[in-house]
């Protein structure tokens, strides 16, 4: 009976072993793992080259990019995985250009206008003309995002993962140098935005030129009002949803700047951007290869998508145990004896915001299937609510106590929403099992 149960379990870990989705995981894992191991060998040594307050200015000015991007192509880069044909998918990376062509100008306007109030909330008043920078990163962000999108549509998760890995490495390696000859966050910015021209220039020269990833088809006008219209739930709801969840997860930088300082805003940077290392390891993997994947089951049969949720939901949650529940136990020893004393307040924070990366993780199947489930609407509508439960925690969390305190609560609002969000997702799955394509229709 044993030698019986080992020999099916050696059958299915066969299957799973050939399984694509398997394969395609573990090449976008290994990219984003090799990244990471990379930033964080980096990390120790910057930690002590610039300070806190130039981290914090660095988190600034990238949480506006981060709100702004989604603008840059109104959201239609996402949407060049959903069509059945090559037409359609390079005719939706035209339309996303194009878009592009148009936010980057309005975006140097703006500056032009209102260059002195978005330098003094983003502490940039030393130095506002890399205000001009925004146009550039803007269009940078929609190529690469183009770039992206092409490749995963294309199945090409190891060129995609390679590109990644090696723009990471000369990235930080610029952030090194440049912190030994003069530590300041505008350097830090400055390379930021180079690591998006390096990380696009990667990849196009490691692709195949074939299918959607035939760069020349990507310019032009040919099926873009046409891509515009079969693809409108992306601007309607794909947008402002990126952009209202952008803005709420970059609103502590700019509310604890605001409130108590730089530095504090970069303490709180470093947790976000340590603890997100597992999201983006394990949890951008998944959502790149299982987005695909679940369009295509439920294309063939809607019934499908509740236990493709289920099961990948189930497993992420396992995984994310470990990692996060050690910071979430020891986060106050083990962070500032990796970066250094100076950064003994991110420590503190930790242990709350392990709490929110961990529901992160376990959330991202049920997000990366909204589209295909037709909920895009309903993402909108909790990005509005969850935003306005964030805002006020922070200013609630401020006046109770201190920035750990605004920390703290903010963190426990944000697992409470992704909580409800798996609970939103699980119930259309079911309801669409149930009743079959009705339900997915409505």
């Amino acid at each position: 009976m044993n030698s019986l149960a080992l020999g099916k379990l050696r059958v299915r870990a066969s299957k799973f072993s050939k399984s694509s989705f398997v394969r395609n995981v573990v090449a976008v894992a290994t990219g984003i793992a090799a990244a990471q191991a990379i930033s964080l060998a980096f990390m120790p040594l910057l930690t002590r080259l610039y300070g806190p307050e130039a981290f914090g200015a660095l988190a600034a000015f990238t949480a506006v990019i981060n709100i702004i991007s989604p603008i840059a192509t109104l959201g239609y880069a996402n949407a060049i995985v959903m069509p059945q044909t090559e037409e359609g998918a390079t005719a939706v990376a035209r339309l996303s250009l194009v878009c592009a062509s148009i936010m980057a100008p309005v975006a140097l306007v703006i500056v032009l206008l209102f260059r002195a109030p978005i330098a003094h909330s983003l502490g940039l008043e030393a130095a506002p003309y890399l205000l001009y920078l925004i146009p550039v990163a803007l269009l940078l962000s929609a190529l690469l995002s183009v770039a992206n999108q092409s490749a995963i549509r294309e199945g090409l998760f190891k060129q995609k993962a390679r590109s990644y890995v090696a723009s990471t490495f000369l990235m930080n390696l610029g952030k090194l140098a440049g912190g030994l000859l003069a530590p300041h966050g505008l350097l830090l910015i400055i390379i930021m935005i180079g690591g998006k021209a390096l990380n696009f220039t990667m990849l196009l020269s490691r692709v195949p030129k074939k299918g959607a990833f035939e760069v020349r088809r990507w310019f032009g006008r040919a099926g873009i009002r046409k891509a515009a219209i079969e693809q409108r739930d992306f601007v309607l709801y794909r947008m402002p949803q990126s952009m209202i969840n952008a803005a709420s997860l970059g609103l502590p930088v700019l509310v604890l700047t605001s409130l108590f300082s730089a530095s504090i805003a970069g303490q709180y940077s470093i947790t976000t951007l340590v603890l997100g290392a597992p999201i983006m390891l394990l949890g951008q993997s998944v959502l790149e290869v299982f987005f695909p994947r679940v369009t295509e089951a439920v294309r063939r049969n809607p019934a499908n998508a509740l236990p493709l949720i289920q099961r990948a939901t189930l497993g992420m949650a396992c995984i994310g145990i470990v990692p996060f529940g050690v910071i979430a136990l020891w986060g106050d020893i083990l962070l500032p004896w990796f970066f250094g004393d100076e950064w003994l307040r991110a420590g503190e924070y930790s242990r709350w915001v392990a709490l929110w990366m961990a529901s992160v993780l376990a959330t991202r199947p049920a997000v990366s299937s909204m589209p295909v489930l037709r909920m895009q609407g309903t993402l909108l509508i909790y990005e509005v609510a969850i935003t306005a439960a964030r805002v006020l925690s922070l200013f609630i969390g401020a006046n109770l106590g201190n920035d750990l305190v605004a920390v703290a609560v903010f963190a426990l609002v944000n697992v409470a929403g992704y909580l409800v969000l798996l609970l939103l997702v699980l119930r259309k799955a079911a309801a669409i099992k149930r009743r079959g394509n009705d339900a997915y229709i409505t």
